[in-house]
């Protein structure tokens, strides 16, 4: 009988370790392991790159649990919720559909998992989960009287795991726009949308998914999911929450105080349309663009990491062989290519001088030129770089209830351009910002109070300014002269209205603040509420303008 307990203790341990399926980039409990690092209980966890895997997030919990005589009651209280709620100890009624299924309200309010369908054996479990937002938006700019709109999504998500090595994740909805267009495209996923904004029609839609062979310390996974990447937890400079999520091929590996991350991705360009006469319609093509991102960590000290990086952006042309491999140097990979690419170099640094304090800093390389570091020649359209520092502060230097971040970041004219015309180059997907979502030649502070009056309660209030040196156009929209304040108009040698020497806010001056209030409440496992209020004001030489915008969304199963 002994020997049967521990078997099944041992097959209980295995099973709990073995979820290998992502926790959304999102989700609340990043930010509560986030406060814990900077409080010096968890010196090694690192979320540079996000999302972890389930089994990553309850490992740092199991890390956290042996130190509670660390923790204040909040974060006891906040401890227990996420034990409960990334406990993999699979219960066998926890689906709607199961001889022992709880009822109806035990499904919305419980604070376990829950499934419409769940199959769960020692070897493989899978699943079916629906997914449905409601989200009221309501809008108020002196382009547009009161406006609102309704927003509904609807869908499903599949997952499945095998063993402890293998898993995959699939996800689809579609989405209804109903009352103001204008309001509705305050949404990112309405703004983003093909359907919605191609088409014309009422609808939005997408789809993610991915498969995932995770092996002791090395990590595979394919699929397409949202990525964030970056030192800062305010605005990951590196990816952000600003682009449309794209496909990729990403490796990792961890040991010790040493990590590395490799990623290829397709990112999408604008379509071309062009009439065939001979076929009597318009055909519709689109070029090839892909992304290269590679990044080594070293953290030598509980209080400091270090971080090197390299992103490179190629298009026109099928998949370079050379960028698939995971340790190369990829700026004398491309120049071997005959200079065709956009490369990046970055570095990234997190230091803790005491328990309750953060610093962290990032550096972007585009384009520097050594000759244009002498006294005079630092404003050259060579030198494209951005940079950003920021901190985090929590208990015990704040009182429990408390976390307070704030960054700044400069991005130098023309940085993320690239002079060969178009968007094939840039560092953009789709049109949209790859990293934080602001042009070249721009400053921005952002400074955020967080208030967790619970595990399930937290309010936050964010400010931002951002200042920005746009380029001169006229009347029908032509730019006049180019000081590099937009990221698809790069700098041209030869053209009279690109200034060789710009210095940063040259061109026309536009400042914008952003007061932004959020509430969100876990109201059970699969519920989740947010609430969010932002006034926005843009002001330039020649006009102001402001914005008032109000949403209220309910989500099911989706972050």
């Amino acid at each position: 009988m002994k020997a049967k307990t521990i078997l099944l203790f041992l097959l209980c341990s295995f099973l709990m370790y073995s979820q290998n399926l992502s926790v959304r980039a999102g989700h609340p409990v990043y930010d509560f392991l986030n406060k814990l690092r900077v409080k010096g209980v968890l010196p090694y966890y690192d979320d540079v790159v996000l999302p972890l895997t389930r089994s990553d997030i309850l490992s740092e919990l199991k890390v956290v649990q042996k130190k509670k005589i660390n923790l204040s009651a909040l974060e006891i209280a906040q401890l227990n919720f996420y034990l409960d709620w990334f406990s993999s100890d699979t219960q066998k009624g926890n689906s709607f559909f199961s001889e022992d299924s709880f009822k109806l309200t035990n499904h919305f309010f419980n604070e376990t998992e829950n499934y419409a369908y769940l199959y769960h054996d020692s070897l493989v479990t899978f699943s079916v989960a629906p997914i449905v937002t409601f989200k009221d938006v309501y809008l108020k700019s002196p382009v547009s009287d009161k406006l609102s709109s309704l927003l509904i999504s609807y869908g499903g998500a599949f997952s499945f795991e095998y063993d402890s090595w293998f898993s995959g994740y699939f996800e689809a909805w579609n989405g209804f726009q109903g009352g103001s267009r204008t309001a509705a495209l305050t949404d990112q996923r309405v703004a983003q949308s093909y359907s919605f904004n191609k088409t014309g029609l009422s609808y939005f839609d997408q789809t993610t998914g991915y498969l995932t062979l995770k092996k002791g310390i090395f990590k595979l996974q394919l699929g397409r999911e949202r990525i964030l990447w970056g030192a800062d937890r305010l605005n990951p400079m590196i990816f952000s929450q600003s682009s449309q999520t794209f496909d990729f091929v990403k490796f990792d590996f961890s040991y010790k105080h040493f990590t590395y991350t490799f990623l290829h991705g397709w990112l999408v360009q604008p379509t071309n349309t062009a009439y065939i006469d001979s076929l009597g319609y318009d055909v519709k093509t689109r070029n090839s663009k892909y992304i290269v991102s590679q990044r080594f960590g070293f953290q030598p000290l509980p209080n400091l990491s270090i971080g090197v990086g390299q992103q490179l952006i190629y298009a026109n042309r099928p998949v370079e062989l050379a960028y698939l491999t995971p340790f190369i140097f990829l700026e004398s990979a491309q120049r071997s290519l005959n200079d065709l690419d956009n490369g990046f170099l970055n570095f990234d640094v997190r230091y803790r001088p005491q328990n309750g304090i953060e610093l962290n800093g990032t550096l972007t390389l585009d384009d520097l030129n050594f000759e244009f570091l002498k006294k005079g020649k630092w404003n050259s359209a060579g030198n494209r770089l951005a940079w950003q520092t920021g901190f985090t502060i929590s208990n015990p230097i704040l009182p429990e209830q408390f976390v307070v971040m704030g960054d700044y970041m400069q991005i130098r004219p023309y940085t993320y351009s690239h002079p060969n015309g178009g968007e094939s180059l840039t560092y953009t997907n789709n049109g949209f910002p790859l990293g934080v979502s602001l042009q070249p030649n721009s400053a921005m502070i952002t400074l955020k109070g967080i208030y967790e009056i619970s595990p399930k309660l937290a309010l936050s209030l964010q400010y931002k300014n951002i200042k920005h040196g746009d380029n001169v156009v006229d009347a029908n929209g032509t730019v006049v002269t180019n000081v590099g304040g937009d990221v698809l108009t790069s700098y041209r040698k030869y053209f009279a209205s690109d200034g060789s020497n710009v210095s940063l806010f040259d061109g026309v001056v536009t400042t914008s603040q952003q007061y932004q209030f959020t509430l969100q409440y876990l109201l059970s496992y699969n519920l989740n509420l947010l609430g969010d209020l932002s006034y926005l004001q843009n002001k330039s030489d020649t006009k102001e303008k402001t914005s008032l915008s109000i949403f209220v969304q309910l989500n099911y199963n989706f972050f």
